[in-house]
């Protein structure tokens, strides 16, 4: 049986619509709920801004839940977006604060006040409050909310994963059951299923339950077996895990990024290889520090053969986490079949994106070639 949840928070970091996690989990004990109070903060007036973009970062997550509890969750979204916050791990998981709080104030509708900023890290904090306040019976309610948008929804269930394999206190097998409990009848998106799975793969990995007691998370299903623990599942749950295994592997090597793809390439099944390069590629991907020349160079690290696919897999999560220039700019590097190639997914994603239609004609005519004409033929049937 999963253990009834203690009232903590859970923070992870999920880069990328599947990927990886940067820093390991911080919990912050939190406040009672404030009614919040509306202001129209300028970035001068915003006194907690030289705290979050400090270096600090314990004191960057105080200070996100201090000016969410002072302003409110939708203005604390704005100042955040415009604050210049790195889109990196860290700011993502400042934001887990704007949602830890909309849950304390607007319970279960809390995803309805949350925005798709930092890589929906809003949403990722309302529903792991949702689920340590309220257990598994909660998740799927607080999942179904954010099926307006497809890359939304599928970040709602990661988040899912990782409550769920915290709220099993890391029994890795039956925190997959549960997300199949879930998830498995779902076929509203694809991959639905495979978001759960990967979010208690990732927490497995990187989270810290009852962090700050002298309680410690059980670690049963990590090893110095680099292919643990996807060596020990069922085939049913290869592809959660795979697509965290070059973390597992990257950790144990001491950030190698060669090694990390030897192991990657040795595994002996060709599909798990390709999972495990992607995790590896969106290893990579905070390491660039939005440098595309870094792009190119550490992505070469990892292979000729993955070169290409490495930094396609770096422009599309430029784009997810909310750098959406920069992820056009990396394709625009690429010839122009890998260049087409490349911007598939993230034209996709830009046509639904919730942003206005202007900024969305902007970021089409960045694109250079032929796919530039295209991206703007299909934006106008919208």
């Amino acid at each position: 049986m999963a253990k009834k949840f203690k009232k903590i928070h859970l923070a992870v970091i999920a880069l990328a619509v599947l990927t990886v996690a940067l820093t390991l989990g911080l919990y912050l004990k939190s406040k009672p709920a404030q009614k919040p109070q509306v202001a129209a903060a300028t970035a001068g007036e915003v006194l907690e801004l030289k705290e979050i973009l400090g270096p600090d970062q314990t004191i960057r997550l105080l200070a996100t839940r201090k000016l969410v509890e002072r302003v409110g969750v939708e203005e604390a979204l704005e100042i955040l977006k415009n604050s210049g916050l790195p889109y990196t791990g860290e700011g993502h998981l400042a934001v887990h604060q704007v949602g830890f709080h909309a849950y304390e104030v607007y319970g279960k509708d809390a995803v309805l006040h949350c925005k798709d900023y930092f890589l929906s890290a809003c949403y990722h904090g309302a529903i792991i409050e949702a689920a340590s306040a309220e257990g598994t019976q909660v998740i799927k309610e607080m999942t179904d909310r954010c099926r307006h948008f497809a890359p939304t929804f599928f970040q709602c269930v990661h988040a899912a994963g990782h409550s769920i394999n915290a709220i099993w206190n890391y029994d890795l097998p039956n925190a997959l059951k549960t997300c199949d409990q879930l998830y498995e009848a779902d076929t509203g998106f694809p991959d639905t299923l495979t978001s759960c799975h990967n979010g208690a793969f990732m927490e497995n990995l990187f989270g810290v339950h009852d962090w700050g007691t002298e309680n410690s998370p059980k670690k049963d299903w990590l090893s110095e077996d680099p292919y643990f623990p996807c060596n020990a599942m069922s085939v049913k749950y290869q592809k959660g895990c795979w697509l965290n295994q070059a973390a597992r592997i990257y950790q144990m090597h001491n950030s190698d990024l060669v090694i990390t793809a030897q192991l990657c390439e040795a595994i002996g099944n060709r599909q798990y290889t390709a999972w495990c390069i992607d995790n590896l590629s969106r290893q990579i991907h905070p390491l660039t520090e939005s440098n595309i020349n870094k792009v190119w160079q550490l992505c070469s690290q990892i292979g000729q053969h993955n070169l290409t696919t490495c930094v396609m897999i770096n422009a599309v999560s430029y784009y997810s986490v909310g750098d959406r220039p920069l992820g056009i700019d990396v394709c625009n590097t690429l010839d122009p079949t890998w260049r087409s190639q490349c911007l598939v997914p993230i034209i996709n994603y830009l046509l639904s994106d919730n942003i206005a239609k202007n900024q969305k004609t902007d970021l089409c005519r960045r694109i250079i070639g032929n796919d530039q004409i295209a991206c703007l033929e299909r934006l106008k049937s919208i």
